[in-house]
């Protein structure tokens, strides 16, 4: 199966309203310039939060955005958020159970990274003009009137 490109703005968020901070950003672009988007985990939120968390903040919310879980090095909770049905997900390492988890993806046509992604993180304080900014292709926020 070939994957589509890694998305151009990738945003790391860590709850509910982090993700819909982002989503209201998406809105405000409009969507006939708007840049392929996708969400990521905290590093290391499949080992210290789980895979069931991820996947119940994004329903929560509804997001139909590409969302990369980040596991960390812990290939057994890679394959549980496959096992879950994620099909976006981050494994840290290159052994053998990272090979397995790789291979694993590529049959269920899931996407396993190796390493996370350049992102912008919204933070515990969504800052609408950063992520508007961010959206725009600059990483930096426009200053304040």
């Amino acid at each position: 199966m070939i994957h589509s490109p890694l998305p151009a703005r990738v945003f790391a968020v860590a709850s509910a309203a982090e993700i819909r901070a982002v989503l209201a950003a998406l809105a405000a672009h409009g969507a006939a310039d708007r840049p392929a988007c996708a969400l990521l985990s905290p590093a290391g939120a499949g080992c210290l939060m789980g895979p069931a968390w991820w996947r119940a903040v994004l329903a929560e919310t509804g997001a139909i955005l590409p969302a990369y879980l980040d596991c960390g090095a812990a290939a057994g909770r890679a394959a549980e958020a496959l096992g879950l049905g994620l099909r976006h997900i981050v494994l840290h390492g290159d052994g053998p159970q990272a090979a397995t988890i790789h291979l694993l993806a590529r049959t269920l046509g899931a996407t396993c990274l190796a390493a996370p992604p350049p992102h912008c993180v919204v933070g515990p304080v969504p800052v609408p003009a950063r992520l508007r900014a961010y959206l725009s292709g600059t990483d930096t926020p426009p200053t304040a009137p």
